[in-house]
């Protein structure tokens, strides 16, 4: 059944959806893999086929890719969410994590540690950044407020991010502001900052789905 695993890779680069397609033949020979380079258009896929695994990176095609994951589980998709992002800083795997995917893990990582992803998720298994819970606080922040949070540390204003998400620019300086009072800090690059120490930087874990 695993073998026949129907597969949605999501990327902006075609070289990069041709190479995980290719990781997913490796490893399940009979898998049917479609390819998308937009948020929008993989929802659209997710939506007309039974996908069972979507992997996908963060930055997309004049699209986020956790944009894609709120819309998708937002439509009722249920199947497994796995990024492979160039983006390693932690808070993006925890925002991955809240948004409802079931793993995160970065494109540069070897291709052994790629492979044990994929089938590690297909499995039933979460693969995430190990957190250092001693430390963590206890702060959560809602899906929206995670897209919000990942356009702001990509550098884009209020303004774009309102198009983007078709909001008010005074809603997402809420946002903004709710994600700061939250942290109790005074700019995103604070948090991102503050975020870096609070996980341990290389060691991913596969923590059993309950």
């Amino acid at each position: 059944m695993m073998s026949a695993t129907k597969t949605l890779v999501i990327d902006s680069q075609p070289i990069m959806r041709t190479a995980v397609e290719q990781l997913v033949y490796e490893l399940l020979p009979r898998a049917q893999v479609l390819q998308a380079s937009s948020a929008t258009f993989g929802v659209q896929v997710v939506k007309n086929h039974a996908i069972d695994l979507v992997i996908l990176d963060v930055d997309l095609e004049n699209s986020d890719g956790f944009e894609f994951v709120r819309r998708a589980r937002a439509h009722g998709y249920k199947g497994k969410i796995l990024f492979l992002s160039g983006n390693k800083h932690p808070m993006y795997s925890d925002t991955a994590r809240k948004l409802g995917a079931n793993g995160y893990v970065a494109k540069f990582e070897s291709t052994p540690v790629l492979k044990e992803a994929i089938i590690s998720v297909i499995r039933g298994y979460k693969v995430f950044k190990q957190e250092r819970t001693t430390t963590r606080r206890n702060t959560t922040l809602s899906n929206r407020e995670t897209v919000v949070f990942n356009y702001l540390v990509k550098g884009y204003t209020n303004k774009k991010i309102s198009e983007l998400l078709s909001l008010s620019s005074k809603t997402i300086s809420t946002y903004k502001s709710r994600i700061l009072d939250k942290y109790n800090v005074d700019s995103i690059v604070e948090l991102m900052n503050l975020q870096e120490h609070l996980y341990v930087s290389v060691s991913e874990t596969r923590t059993n789905i309950a």
